[in-house]
């Protein structure tokens, strides 16, 4: 009957087998695993029994490889070669965690973070895609849409955005746009709204009616399936123009007061660090070709 490979016993015993027939030597392999060469013959004899083959002729003080072993031994040896490639690679690499919303991390953050990579290879980005409050419990690194405050030592300035209403492609809504039964859609709160609307002269009422909703894709995608008017933040909303899938209902941008920030959860971290300085080079190159004010 066939081992069952689910069974951690019939694993242990190819493991057993491994160093057995790597060294050709019951007692080397004893050595290695830090068992005693009885048990190893024991593990190999029950492996035996399970595949009904024999893999090893033993010998007076010797063993060795049948041909049934020696296309186990192929295998088991490929197998544990991967996996001391696999282990030394994590063990070398310095692991950086980096909580960011979807939002940014689509739009922006993604399309950039492989240049940081194969810049420094020895470092592996691990992101937390998360809505809200940063996982400064889990993350080294948090980018976080807040409103804009007063920054403290470890935030830094990322992004100042502007807001423009946007709507799906061909849709005409007219100048005064929120005259028309056309409902905005909001993101976690009608704030922005409320701020647009009154920076432009228009009745603050407007912001009143339409849908919450959490996550910043999901309210661009209802605006771009002709569910409502969203606000977009420039720059980042200009990805969707240019791919027609939005367009500006109304020309006035004004400065909003929300953007993103960086908030270094472990500043004492080398390699977190640098992360966050590439980040903030990156965000200054991105407002430099596309100034948000």
């Amino acid at each position: 009957m066939l081992p069952d490979p689910k069974d951690p016993t019939y694993l242990g015993a190819l493991i057993y087998f491994h160093h057995a027939a790597k060294t050709m030597s019951f007692s080397k392999a004893a050595e290695a695993l830090n068992v005693t060469p009885s048990a190893v013959s024991h593990r190999i004899s029950a492996l035996e029994a399970a595949l009904e083959r024999r893999l090893f002729e033993r010998m007076v003080r010797k063993i060795h490889l049948t041909q049934d072993g020696i296309e186990l031994a192929r295998s088991t040896e490929t197998i544990w070669n991967e996996l001391q490639r696999a282990t030394s690679q994590i063990t070398m690499q310095h692991v950086v965690r980096v909580s960011v919303g979807p939002y940014l991390s689509s739009q922006w953050l993604l399309p950039r973070i492989g240049e940081f990579e194969i810049a420094h290879p020895d470092v592996r980005i691990d992101l937390i895609h998360r809505i809200g409050e940063p996982t400064s419990n889990l993350a080294d690194v948090s980018i976080v849409w807040m409103e804009t405050g007063t920054p403290d030592i470890f935030s830094i300035q990322l992004f100042g955005t502007k807001t423009i209403p946007v709507a799906a492609e061909r849709q005409s809504l007219g100048e005064n746009f929120w005259t028309g039964s056309m409902p905005p859609i909001h993101y976690r709160s009608r704030s922005t709204w409320y701020e647009w609307l009154l920076a432009a002269g228009a009745p603050t009422s407007f912001a009143d009616r339409g849908e919450v909703l959490d996550d910043p894709n999901i309210v661009l995608e209802a605006a771009a399936h002709r569910r409502g008017i969203a606000m977009g933040f420039l720059p980042f909303i200009k990805s969707f123009f240019e791919a027609g899938r939005l367009q500006p209902v109304d020309k006035r941008a004004f400065r909003s007061t929300w953007g993103y920030r960086l908030i270094q959860n472990s500043p004492d971290n080398a390699n977190s660090c640098m992360f966050a300085n590439w980040i903030s080079h990156q965000a200054n190159q991105t407002n430099n070709a596309s100034p948000a004010e």
